[in-house]
């Protein structure tokens, strides 16, 4: 990979991303991962705690279109959420019924159902919008018809979407509770893969590594992402992410323990929902064209928040790995690296709270310099992900 030694902040990005294309096609090659489908994941969402919390918030994360992604959980659209709008933009199968006893207080229904943040059930919500819009006689014939609807698929399937027996509550360090949709991809689940997963070697060398990419993603993307060191807010690297970019990468070591663990949504979720969301675009019978929660394209086009999804995810555990950036430093640049690149430097990157490897800074006798990443046994991390498309 040539670098052009006066680099712009452009130019800084490209190399990125061809360091992360080079760098996914190694993961490929070394884990055995499908070209075609898989997806580097950078981030703190690749360095987990002991719970199942960050497995569930990268299996909820909707993957952009691209081999390598930057995933941050207070920056990502939700897949959990993404399937709710879904769900309220679409019409019941069993409706008419329903709008011949609402008439024109129908379209009422649907506006407050959409609107609603709770975690009532369908018929307890239109109970609720019905005690306060309609008049006593209409209300009863309204919940009688509305009763007859509670077997449709999209009642239903809206219903689960609430049931608290399909979402995990955790606690984070500072002792704040927050629940999150649960998935199959439990830390036992993964702790189970790791025990009898395989070992690999890694010796990537920018210099000689290819950036080509295949399959549906965008070849040698980046998404979010495009330095080389970062820092929290207010750090500054502009210089010496041109200094590092306009240099060679390597990245030599071993990882202990490796593996894929599935990442199924629990029964929040209903496939066979989607199929019929995905299967009619512009059938009128499925889509509310007066919902105001999204369309056909927002929800599957090329960039819609469901067209793509997490079928499994990559772990790693027991890894020493040296990233090495040949690239020549100072000594003043060492020490502003060691003390401020608080995210670490690429591809490793994680906010510091959230990282669970260990990171040793060297600066080489010929001025480059040398980070090494250690993950003890009995810790796992998050490296990428299977991808698949829309309606699986």
């Amino acid at each position: 990979m040539k670098h052009d030694l006066k680099l712009t902040s452009g130019s800084v990005q490209q190399v990125v991303n061809d360091l992360n294309a080079g760098w996914r096609n190694e993961v490929v090659r070394a884990l055995g991962m499908d070209s075609n489908t898989f997806q580097m994941a950078q981030g703190t969402l690749g360095l987990q705690s002991a719970d199942s919390s960050g497995l569930f918030l990268m299996a909820d994360s909707v993957p952009p279109q691209s081999t390598t992604a930057y995933y941050d959980p207070s920056g990502k659209n939700k897949r959990s959420s993404a399937y709710n709008q879904m769900l309220h933009a679409m019409l019941p199968s069993t409706s008419s019924g329903l709008r011949a006893a609402l008439g024109d207080q129908y379209s009422n229904w649907i506006a407050y159902r959409n609107a609603d943040t709770s975690d009532l059930s369908q018929l307890e919500l239109f109970k609720k919008w019905a005690s306060r819009r309609l008049d006593p006689n209409q209300e009863t014939a309204a919940i009688t018809a509305f009763k007859k609807t509670l077997s449709d698929p999209l009642n239903v399937a809206l219903s689960n979407y609430v049931d608290k027996n399909f979402y995990m509550t955790f606690t984070d360090d500072s002792g704040k509770s927050f629940t999150l949709p649960s998935y199959s991809c439990t830390i036992d689940a993964a702790t189970k893969a790791i025990n009898t997963g395989g070992s690999a070697s890694i010796d990537y060398d920018s210099t000689t590594a290819s950036t080509s990419s295949n399959g549906t993603m965008v070849s040698g993307s980046a998404s979010g992402f495009y330095d080389i060191f970062s820092a929290s807010a207010g750090g500054s690297f502009e210089q010496l992410n041109q200094t590092a970019a306009s240099s060679a990468f390597t990245i030599k070591g071993t990882i202990g323990k490796y593996a894929t663990v599935v990442s199924d949504a629990a029964e929040w979720y209903d496939g066979s929902m989607v199929s019929r969301a995905y299967n009619g675009k512009n059938d009128n019978t499925i889509w509310d064209p007066n919902s105001n929660m999204g369309t056909w394209d927002s929800f599957f086009g090329a960039n819609g928040s469901l067209a793509r999804r997490m079928s499994s995810l990559l772990v790693v555990s027991e890894y020493d790995l040296v990233v090495t950036s040949k690239a020549t430093y100072s000594q003043a640049d060492f020490q502003q690296i060691k003390a401020q690149a608080s995210f670490g430097i690429w591809p490793f990157f994680s906010a510091s709270a959230s990282a669970t490897h260990t990171e040793t800074y060297t600066l080489n006798e010929d001025g480059s310099l040398s980070v090494r990443y250690q993950l003890n046994k009995g810790l796992i991390a998050i490296w990428g992900a299977t991808i698949q498309n829309a309606p699986n």
